[in-house]
């Protein structure tokens, strides 16, 4: 169940990724918050951004890298040292937009997550500040699921150099 949904989510993150967009400047790092609520035969437990204790304790760090550039639609985060790659679209002016990004959990690791997440962004294009906030869905080897958010501020557009991962 698991490889077919993660082969359909990555071929409509690679089609829209290769479509032209306006795409806003999200390069940098970002700090914030989430939470998730996740159900396995154990019951349902809550996990946040409190039990983050590095850079800084109870608090999430967001870093992007945009590949192509700053303003281009391809991008890879990396949340709390997890790797994603994904891609944003700028509806309207270059200021804000929605995007979606895949987990970069090899497919062969027996141990990991499944997850998508949506997001919606807005930048200023004078300064650093930004807000991103998203919802996002994750499966674990057909035994655990749950559901995301979280959100995070721009404290810097220092590009963080996160690597490819697809």
């Amino acid at each position: 169940m698991r490889r077919p949904l993660r082969c359909l989510l990555a071929s409509a993150l690679v089609l829209a990724a290769a479509t032209p967009a306006a795409a806003g400047d999200l390069t940098g790092l970002w700090k914030g918050k989430f939470s998730c609520t996740v159900m396995d035969d154990q019951g349902k437990q809550k996990l946040s951004s409190r039990a983050v204790t590095a850079p800084d304790p109870g608090v999430s760090t967001l870093e992007v890298s945009q590949s192509e550039g700053p303003g281009t639609a391809p991008l890879q985060m990396r949340i709390d040292g997890v790797l994603y790659a994904g891609f944003v679209v700028a509806p309207g002016p270059a200021q804000s937009g929605v995007g979606a990004i895949l987990d970069c959990t090899p497919t062969n690791n027996p141990g990991g997550f499944g997850e998508i997440r949506n997001f919606r962004w807005k930048v200023s294009p004078d300064t650093f500040k930004g807000t991103l906030s998203w919802r996002g869905l994750l499966v674990n080897d057909d035994s655990v699921v749950g559901s995301c958010r979280g959100s995070w501020k721009r404290i810097s557009r220092e590009d963080p150099g996160v690597a490819s991962c697809r």
